[in-house]
């Protein structure tokens, strides 16, 4: 498995207590050890060992006796202005529950290449509701893990499927179901409306790539039943799919939700074959987990309704 570049200077804060830059930083706003270790509930000689290993690190003393208080040396005004904001955006980043502004990122991968489910719907919804999340969607490519490693790799929150998923960790529900429509464009040669599987082999054809498993075995019983069928090209995006549909002579397949939103856009026509298409079965898959979280389960009811 390829692994990616592991940057060298986090290497370097990982051979570093991070711990101790926040002792600094205390040290710093409060001019005071003893108050130090009472916010930290530790002992005062705790915070001056960690001062003295600091004091080390950085071959500088830090902080210097002033009667009764401390104060910082030049070296230590600077790093403390170099080290606040850090560390105030790494607090924001594990704090995950206590900011009301903080926006839950929900991943969704989908292996259809125009949407099957009405996400801009949803996002009206989410404003409605007002729930606290944003959408992260991904369409599928290929080689990337199927519903279950996704979801239990944690890299998608919910997945839509054509292949229903039997695991115990995971959800599976019956989303809705499709037939894909065949379209040309409006000024293609061929000028019938109906179109049969002898007519359909003397065409070009362009064709969609996808990673999900179920819609693969559907394409290929499709090309069986054709058998000499003319693909001239295929592709894993919708855009360059539309574009050689509206472009070219070739017909292609698209989900009834693509044709009726792109049709005027792309000039695009359907084709009704005189043969039978197989129904694909769409799966909207999460881990069971999702479901203690009332604002999770309110998410997918939009999405659902939508």
């Amino acid at each position: 498995m390829p692994t990616k570049t592991v940057s060298d200077k986090i290497i370097n804060l990982a051979a570093f207590n991070l711990n101790l830059l926040t002792t600094f930083c205390l040290i710093y706003s409060t001019r005071s050890i003893t108050e130090v270790s009472e916010i930290l509930d530790v002992t005062p000689p705790s915070i001056s060992h960690a001062l003295r290993k600091l004091r080390l690190h950085f071959a500088d003393p830090l902080f210097i006796r002033h009667g009764n208080t401390i104060a910082p040396t030049v070296f230590a005004d600077d790093l403390y202005v170099k080290l606040k904001q850090s560390l105030e955006i790494m607090s924001d980043s594990v704090d995950r529950s206590k900011k009301t502004n903080h926006r839950e990122t929900v991943v969704i991968y989908s292996p259809f290449s125009v949407a099957i489910h009405d996400l801009s719907g949803t996002v009206l919804k989410i404003k409605e509701a007002k729930l606290n999340y944003k959408i992260k969607y991904i369409e599928t490519i290929l080689g990337i893990p199927d519903a279950v490693g996704l979801l239990n790799l944690r890299k998608a929150d919910i997945v839509f499927s054509a292949t229903p998923v039997i695991n115990t960790t995971l959800t599976s529900i019956l989303f809705r179901d499709f037939t894909p429509v065949l379209v040309c464009r409006e000024d293609n040669p061929f000028k019938k409306t109906t179109i049969n599987i002898d007519e359909l082999k003397q065409l070009d054809m362009v064709s969609h790539l996808t990673g999900d498993e179920m819609i693969y075995q559907r394409k290929q019983s499709l090309l069986a039943t054709l058998k000499d069928a003319h693909i001239v090209f295929e592709t894993n995006s919708i855009m360059m799919l539309l574009t050689l549909l509206s472009e070219t002579d070739c017909v292609g397949f698209l989900t009834p939700e693509a044709f009726t939103r792109y049709q005027v856009l792309f000039r695009l026509r359907q084709l009704t074959p005189l043969f039978s298409l197989q129904q694909i079965n769409v799966y909207l898959v999460y881990r069971k987990e999702m479901e203690k979280k009332a604002s999770f389960m309110k998410l997918l009811e939009a999405i659902k309704g939508s």
